[in-house]
């Protein structure tokens, strides 16, 4: 997996990605130590449309809300167009980063490994 630069999480970095895109990203946000903390990680059909639904008001998970509203948040992409290396990554993800606002651990395969940095 190739992984986007970090960008910020606004309406204008989320404009410029193509539509249609595939994949796994993580949202992160920088602390006062100056260190980037993921707090969550997801898969998507369309990252550029499940992103919009992260910064829009309908955003469900209360959390990631909190988040965004609070601090200066980032994100990272990676296209992936096989739906169990998605599951594969994000579980993968999830296991790395112990983020905070996922909920549970998300299914996937351990025989499949990707690059996560």
């Amino acid at each position: 997996m190739t992984w986007t630069k970090l960008a910020a999480l606004d309406d204008k970095s989320v404009k410029d990605i193509p539509d249609g895109i595939p994949g796994v990203y993580r949202l992160s946000y920088k602390d006062g130590d100056g260190n980037y903390y993921v707090f969550y990680v997801g898969k998507a059909d369309d990252i550029k449309v499940r992103l919009q639904e992260h910064l829009s008001r309908s955003e469900q998970n209360v959390r990631i809300k909190n988040y965004i509203e609070v601090k200066k948040c980032f994100f990272r992409y990676a296209k992936a167009t096989k739906d169990y290396i998605r599951s594969s990554a994000e579980r993968q993800m999830y296991r790395q980063f112990e983020p905070p606002c996922n909920d549970k651990e998300p299914e996937g395969r351990d025989d499949v490994k990707v690059n996560l940095t």
